[in-house]
């Protein structure tokens, strides 16, 4: 007759159990997904790659540009225009005028930005495709966004002038598929969130698809790919412009604080602390010693 020796028996079970304790700790959230990683697109405050489109810059700061694929930039003095971390550009764009403060204008290869361009279709295409969690019309009201705790999707026809607050945790990641306009004068609110966390992606082919005047504040990151034009007036954004496909006037007091979206989020402090708890309890296991 076969024996079992209990105190292997406990010690499988118990590495059994640390192994579960470490995956279910350890994956990371179904939200993170690759298919919406902006690529170099994402290390610039803004990104203008319209062709022949247009951007106007006479204020700021505006962090760090990255302008290709023949765009018209056109720069003008007041308003204490600022781009801090510097132009950067693949030599096919137009650039005339200066602004109030210097800055310093570097040439990349036209690799790096035709894959911006890439990327930044990509996501938006992607970022489109995703089923809703969350469907919105026409919000000109105060509402509060609140997180599943994942991948969060919310489909909205147009924002006029709307307070948001999104509130959640660090595994929250809001994607907004915005068809219409985004036009505001109001303050967003995070709750529990940070700026990288945030995507708006405009789905509307022309016009001014984001709009704004005196009091907004913004945070996220704000694309646009299929033509819409971006129109700011004292624009207070904590995040990113990107813009494939329309014009871009950034003017009238205007002013950012790069925060690139991140669609990989943080572990949370739940996980941290699980990771803790299973590095003692693996620390302080000793499998027992066999009996002949």
């Amino acid at each position: 007759m076969k024996y079992i020796n209990v105190k292997t028996l406990i010690a499988t079970r118990t590495r059994l159990t640390l192994g579960i304790m470490a995956t279910l700790i350890l994956t990371p959230p179904a939200c993170a997904s690759s298919a919406l990683n902006l690529g170099s697109a994402a290390n610039y405050g803004l990104v203008d790659l319209g062709q022949n489109t247009t951007l106007s810059i006479n204020s700021g700061p505006l962090t760090s540009v990255l302008v290709g694929n023949s765009a018209n930039v056109h720069l003008s003095g007041g308003n204490n225009g600022a781009i801090p971390g510097g132009l950067y550009t693949d030599g096919t764009a137009n650039i005339s005028g200066s602004l109030q403060n210097p800055f310093t204008t570097t040439t990349v290869a036209p690799t790096l930005t035709q894959s911006a361009f890439v990327s930044a279709q990509s996501v938006s295409s992607y970022a489109a495709g995703l089923a809703a969690t969350r469907t919105y019309g026409n919000l000109s009201n105060s509402v509060t966004i609140t997180g599943n705790g994942g991948l969060n999707v919310i489909d909205v026809a147009s924002i006029q002038n709307a307070p948001l607050t999104i509130t959640g945790n660090s595994n929250d990641v809001f994607v907004f598929n915005i068809s219409g306009k985004f036009q505001t004068n109001q303050a967003m609110t995070l709750v529990g969130v940070s700026p990288s966390q945030l995507l708006f992606n405009f789905t509307g082919t022309s016009g001014n698809v984001l709009q704004t005047s005196g009091g907004d504040v913004l945070y996220g990151t704000f694309l646009a790919a299929d033509g819409g034009q971006f129109q700011f007036s004292e624009l207070n954004l904590t995040g990113a412009l990107i813009n494939t496909g329309g014009d871009v006037q950034f003017v009238s007091g205007s002013k950012t604080t790069f925060s690139p979206f991140n669609s990989v989020p943080e572990p949370s402090m739940l996980g941290l602390v699980g990771v803790g708890f299973l590095s003692i309890a693996l620390y302080r296991y000793r499998p027992p010693t066999s009996r002949g």
